[in-house]
């Protein structure tokens, strides 16, 4: 699709970046409700109808980690190349394709197979690299803040999470994902055609400010983006400084408790005796208050110290893990302290890893370096799910998983004192 020129476009009265924004809002509720936190609730319904382990299931959330991680960076390049709304449509019908072949599964192999098509999808219409890439070109001024909203969608997902487990109740996983599947087409793919990858050829700057007289847009084989985009460090620069680095490990060690738990969080409260809808009553909370960490910490990394900002990120996981590890949370007002931390602490990191790449590095290579720190997750990502699975089989609890986490999380704390807070981007194009 071809963008018109900008004197053929009057400006309109509402910026069409705040559009970006709804659509990157309500695509990511319906992802989440769906696929994401939302696919919990098939995991026993599962488990009773074919008799595997945890672990075997489990194992399932391994590959798409892993076809996740490996995935990313051919996303991301996609992205820089071609514009965020081609993978975005592309990406939704997909992950639509492999929910509806899910609720066909007769096997443990036809289930892995049928995930991964879903899962290799879900990562193209996701908050990780698509969405934040498109609405960074079309803000500026409080961009943290702004990916923050766009990325809080989650937040109400948890409030469908109750209802998906009544519909898994009344008419079986297998109907519910059909139900799930056709959503996804309806929903996503009008949103992802919305993305229009800059202002300028709009007759807009970034904010929905006038541009700049003589700005122009300059387009190449190699980006279709303006020249004004071309801003901050090229994926060759980005990867030989130590900052990259440190910001991916930082990242890929804290999703190693998120990763399990976000697998294994109904059946852990299931464990302790709650019913299968009060089980997912905890996800609708911790989703919830995910929202207040999304925006809150994008908010924050606008005016406050970045390394600040990492710090008290990682010590909430660890106040979190430690307080589900010695703490009775057999009840709901006991359960509430953990769920304002680790929710507020997941929420955080999915706002915050968008800010920090524009931060350090730009929107010259955005969509590249968020599929490589994506990457970044791949090995905390698999054994995070197995590691829950594999100590509930042998133990029959999981209590020794969670101060396994407690271990894993508490090396990312010296990490976070190490990143240097950037300096100003180097740039490339007009001003």
């Amino acid at each position: 699709m071809t963008d018109p020129p900008a004197r053929a476009i009057r400006r309109p009265r509402v910026f069409y970046g705040w559009y970006l924004v709804a659509a990157s809002f309500v695509t990511n509720l319906v992802m989440t409700a769906t696929f994401w936190q939302g696919f919990q609730v098939f995991f026993l319904p599962i488990l009773r109808e074919f008799g595997w382990s945890r672990a075997a299931i489990s194992g399932a959330f391994t590959l798409r980690q892993l076809e996740t991680g490996i995935l990313a960076p051919v996303l991301g390049f996609a992205v820089d190349r071609y514009g965020p709304r081609r993978v975005i449509v592309v990406s939704g019908f997909v992950v639509g394709l492999g929910l509806l072949a899910v609720s066909r599964t007769w096997s443990l192999w036809t289930f892995y197979g049928f995930f991964l098509l879903a899962s290799m999808g879900a990562s193209g219409t996701s908050h990780t690299i698509t969405w934040p890439v498109a609405i960074a070109r079309w803000f500026r001024r409080r961009r943290g803040m702004v990916l923050g909203i766009a990325t809080s969608g989650p937040f109400l997902a948890g409030i469908l999470l109750p209802f998906m487990t009544l519909l898994v109740q009344e008419v079986g996983w297998r109907q519910t994902l059909v139900y799930a599947g056709l959503t996804i087409w309806l929903v996503v793919l009008p949103l992802g055609s919305l993305v229009r990858d800059s202002p300028e050829p709009y007759g807009q700057a970034p904010d929905g400010d006038a541009p700049e007289p003589g700005a122009g847009t300059v387009r190449s084989s190699a980006s279709p983006f303006p020249a004004a985009e071309s801003r901050g460090h090229t994926l060759k620069e980005a990867l030989h400084g130590r900052d990259f680095w440190l910001i991916s490990t930082l990242f890929g060690i804290l999703f190693f408790g998120l990763s399990g738990f976000q697998v294994h969080q109904i059946p852990y409260f299931e464990s302790l005796g709650w019913t299968p809808t009060r089980a997912a009553l905890t996800v609708t909370g911790v989703l919830f208050l995910s929202g207040a960490g999304r925006m809150g910490a994008g908010a924050l990394a606008d005016v406050l110290s970045l390394r600040f900002v990492l710090v008290a990120l990682v010590v909430m996981h660890l106040t979190a893990w430690v307080y589900l590890a010695t703490v009775d949370v057999s009840s709901i007002a006991r359960m509430l302290p953990f769920t304002v931390l680790y929710g507020v602490a997941f929420g955080s990191m999915v706002s915050l890893r968008p800010v920090l790449l524009v931060k350090f590095f730009g929107t010259r290579s955005l969509g590249s370096l968020s599929g490589l720190i994506q990457s970044g997750t791949l090995i905390s990502g698999m054994v995070g799910p197995v590691m829950m699975g594999l100590v509930f089989d042998v133990t029959g609890e999981y209590g020794a998983a969670i101060h396994i986490i407690i271990g894993v999380t508490l090396t990312a704390l010296p990490l976070a004192f190490l990143i240097k807070p950037p300096g100003p981007a180097p740039s490339r194009g007009p001003v």
